[in-house]
């Protein structure tokens, strides 16, 4: 739970414009202080173990039934699905939502919406659990799925 937290809190930090809150914030923090990330993994936006200085810009989501799933970049993500495994470039506008992050936009005037929340999620066959929920529609189509941060 610790963890999902501060996945959470890392994908908020990264958001852009974020929304003002009604709560008060909490003011818990870690015993343990931030593990530095190389110079090579912060450029990439990735972070190493326990860092919690580090912005989370880089995650992925995905899915099945049907199998699809997308990687993050800031406010850039890549769909792709097995019978478009090279995927489509899509960017977007990365905002603060109440817990956790939504990226939206249009391409070739599909519209687009990407919702990472702090959830437990179960991919279903595996049965592998997972601290993010995510919900992606494009277009017509509505996905639901499970979310990590880039390893």
């Amino acid at each position: 739970m610790k963890l999902s937290i501060a996945v959470l809190s890392l994908l908020l930090a990264a958001c852009s414009a974020p929304q003002p809150s009604d709560s008060t914030p909490a003011s818990g923090t870690s015993a343990a202080g931030p593990v530095s990330a190389t110079p090579e993994a912060v450029a990439m936006g990735k972070r190493a173990p326990g860092d919690l200085a580090a912005p989370l810009q880089v995650f992925r989501v995905f899915g099945n039934e049907p199998f699809w799933n997308a990687s993050i970049e800031g406010d850039r993500l890549t769909y792709s699905t097995p019978d478009d495994p090279a995927g489509l470039v899509l960017q977007g506008r990365r905002r603060a939502i109440p817990g956790g992050v939504e990226i939206a936009g249009s391409h070739d005037g599909r519209s687009f919406v990407l919702t990472v929340i702090e959830d437990e999620c179960s991919d279903g066959m595996s049965g592998n659990n997972y601290a993010l929920a995510a919900r992606f529609h494009f277009g017509d189509i509505d996905f639901g799925g499970c979310g990590e941060a880039a390893k």
